[in-house]
């Protein structure tokens, strides 16, 4: 019970369950989103000389719990503190950057073979919601005022469990590479996204052409930010005008 307790805290509840049984897991999603959250100036602030860097670690570890505790409810049970992130999964963290995705379980899955795409509209509110957190951090700094930039993409992801000793859950594909990418050219403070998300989006999310960028392994793509939601009259107009579209494209 303590082992499954505690495999649910790191790994999501369904692959724990198939994997303390089977001992393996891996299963490939045609609709996941990714996200990379980075805080971009980490590495001007580290410096070992003071308490061999423990200190600065110390900050960053305050940050990623801020992050943490937006996808935690308030009693630590395994609920999400907003019902909108129940899709959502921290990933990992690697050095100062915060890892996270949707749509990997079986209820979102099913969900989004039917057409309905909206956990990666609250993927997109949770980015939102984690540069509001560092400008509330920042808040309660003196001197280093930290800076985030978020890559955001949407596809296909397979995830699985590599190893039977100190496991790791992890995702792998094209879509998270590119992501990272999507993070790695972006602008502090925005939140970066390639043109085939647009769709997606677009209802709910005010979503500026960036224009041609170099992004490595893929040449020149074209990119958006994504500013600011939507008015709530604009998206419901926006989603009243789909489903009429929808609607006349299924009767023809």
């Amino acid at each position: 019970k303590v082992t499954t307790q505690l495999f649910n805290t790191i790994i999501p509840k369904h692959v724990s369950e198939v994997f303390l049984s089977e001992l393996r897991y891996s299963h490939s999603y045609d609709h996941v989103g990714v996200i990379f959250a980075s805080v971009t100036n980490f590495w001007e602030f580290y410096e070992e000389k003071f308490e061999g860097g423990m200190g600065c670690i110390r900050v960053l570890n305050e940050i990623v719990r801020d992050i943490d505790d937006l996808l935690s409810a308030v009693d630590h049970s395994l609920r999400k503190s907003d019902p909108r992130w129940v899709a959502i999964q921290k990933i990992k963290t690697i050095g100062p950057c915060y890892m996270a995705a949707s749509g990997l379980d079986p209820v979102t899955e099913e969900q989004t073979r039917q057409g309905n795409h909206e956990h990666i509209v609250y993927l997109m509110d949770f980015c939102f919601k984690i540069l509001e957190t560092i400008k509330q951090f920042n808040r309660h700094t003196f001197g280093t005022q930290f800076l985030m930039k978020i890559g955001f993409n949407y596809g296909p992801v397979t995830d699985g469990i590599i190893g039977q000793n100190k496991v790791l859950y992890d995702i792998w594909g094209d879509t998270v590479n590119l992501s990272s990418r999507m993070m790695s050219t972006g602008v502090n403070d925005r939140i970066q996204l390639p043109a085939d998300c647009v769709p997606f989006l677009i209802d709910h999310f005010k979503l500026p052409k960036r224009g041609k960028i170099s992004v490595k392994g893929k040449g020149e793509m074209i990119t958006h930010f994504c500013t600011a939601r939507k008015p709530a009259d604009q998206i419901r107009a926006n989603l009243e005008a789909r489903a009429a579209r929808e609607m006349n494209s299924a009767d023809t």
